[in-house]
């Protein structure tokens, strides 16, 4: 019978599949706009089109690695670029039709729009994350840390694109299923961080909280599935991952609790132990009657599970019925595990030039940079000739004072001023300069008389 929960066998995770890319033919719109409000040969441009195009049939092909995450990151950065220079949103001049297919329907769905196509990438870098994070078995430390960190990835993507789009381009892009994914890839991140915690030995009580935190991810989740709006919109696949969620809100709270029943066997809270570890083993067979039907790896970890709890309590309750005789309060006046959420959404810089790489259209400058740049070279000129003709008239106005003094300009330069002061006079200066009140004394006596 196991005593701890470090070896308890991983629980499966909810991934998302990713968008499939239809058309985006931006070439003609963007080399009509070059030559119209560049007035540029589009032609000249024939090497950047290339390359964006490149990029986009290896972000739509992503491979399911990390190098296709860069890949999406990339061109999403790329799109923000071009965004800047042609103006190709929704009814501006260089908009062309962008076409994606919805994920719970399958049908595809079209605008006049690049923020669509950034918005359809930006969503399947978070399908991409997450199925990056479910792929490992968690087994060691570092596959902990990778799923974590991947999921919290899919968070950013998925919160990134709820907040800077508002807009809800399709089904799947609505703000109502970007809550549940975000939710959902957090609480997976916290779940990856809570068995990394057990798999440390973490304190009793800290493993509690961070399990207690998964519980409130889910719940909300959850609360987004039994939505009957959100419900209509996932279809099949919201069965599916409400019985997963359901199942692992009661698993994780009898996690929480069994920590929690530990904690207080550390401080010798017998009553209290039994109390928590009956709790967590109520909670467990609800877990075990919503796991029905789940995979071999779900029902695993609830048997593992239960042979850590079912003995703990066991022998809590037989501690206590005979050798402690403490009072086994009620659940409800114990103080409630309070989550301690320490995973977040990882943000997403569309332009971090780290990942996009060099703007394949800096060469493109706009007209209007050109006119600007033209004015400030003629504005400049025109302040450097004012300039001068200032510099000349003030030099000829002292050419003239100097010919009505009667003196040469050479000899002037090459006097010495001070030779021409006299001695007494230099003597004099010194001595009021050591006695700066001689004046202000001077000037009171004579007000004296």
């Amino acid at each position: 019978m196991p005593a701890a929960m470090e070896a308890v066998p991983r629980m499966p995770m909810i991934w998302l599949d990713l968008k499939e890319a239809g058309d985006f033919h931006f070439q003609p719109a963007v080399k009509k706009f070059v030559l119209k409000n560049y007035g540029e040969n589009p032609e000249a441009y024939n090497e950047e089109l290339k390359k964006l195009e490149l990029l986009r049939q290896n972000a739509v092909r992503v491979p399911r690695d990390f190098e296709g995450c860069s890949v999406l990151r990339k061109y999403l950065g790329q799109l923000h670029y071009l965004q800047s220079r042609v103006p190709m949103g929704s009814g501006q001049e260089a908009a062309v039709p962008v076409t994606w297919t919805e994920i719970f329907s399958g049908k595809s769905v079209a605008h006049e729009d690049i923020k669509y196509e950034q918005a359809c990438i930006l969503y399947n870098l978070g399908a991409l994350h997450s199925m990056l994070g479910a792929m490992d078995k968690r087994v060691s430390e570092e596959g902990m840390k990778v799923s974590c960190t991947h999921f919290q990835c899919a968070a950013g993507a998925f919160a990134y694109l709820r907040e800077h789009f508002p807009q809800a381009y399709s089904v799947d892009m609505s703000r109502q299923i970007l809550t549940l994914n975000v939710n959902l890839m957090l609480g997976q991140a916290q779940e990856c961080l809570l068995e990394k915690s057990m798999l440390d030995n973490r304190k009793s009580f800290l493993v509690a909280r961070i399990s207690a935190q998964v519980v409130d991810y889910y719940k909300e989740a959850c609360r987004a599935l039994e939505n009957p709006d959100t419900a209509s919109l996932l279809g099949r696949i919201q069965k599916d991952w409400k019985k997963l969620v359901q199942m692992k809100i009661y698993y994780f709270a009898a996690v929480a609790h069994l920590h929690m029943g530990k904690q207080a066997e550390e401080q010798q809270k017998f009553g209290e132990r039994v109390a928590y570890f009956q709790s967590a083993l109520d909670k467990l067979n609800e877990a075990i009657k919503l796991a029905k039907g789940q995979p071999d790896t779900v029902q695993d970890a609830l048997r593992f599970t239960m042979d850590v709890i079912g003995g703990k309590f066991n022998s809590a309750k037989k501690d206590n019925d005979f050798i402690y005789h403490e009072a086994v309060p009620a659940l409800d006046t114990l103080q409630p595990v309070k989550g301690a959420p320490l995973v977040k959404p990882l943000p997403v810089n569309p332009t971090d030039p780290a990942v996009t790489g060099p703007d394949i259209f800096a060469k493109l400058v706009p007209m209007a940079a050109h006119e600007a740049s033209s004015l400030y070279s003629e504005e400049k000129a025109k302040l450097l000739r004012e300039m001068m003709a200032k510099i000349e008239d003030k030099n000829e106005v002292l050419d003239q004072f100097m010919d009505s003094m009667q003196l040469d300009p050479e000899t002037v330069d090459n006097l010495d001023a001070y030779s021409h002061i006299p001695p007494q006079l230099m003597e004099k200066c010194a001595a009021l300069s050591v006695r700066p009140d001689t004046v202000r004394n001077l000037v009171q006596s004579m007000q004296g008389e």
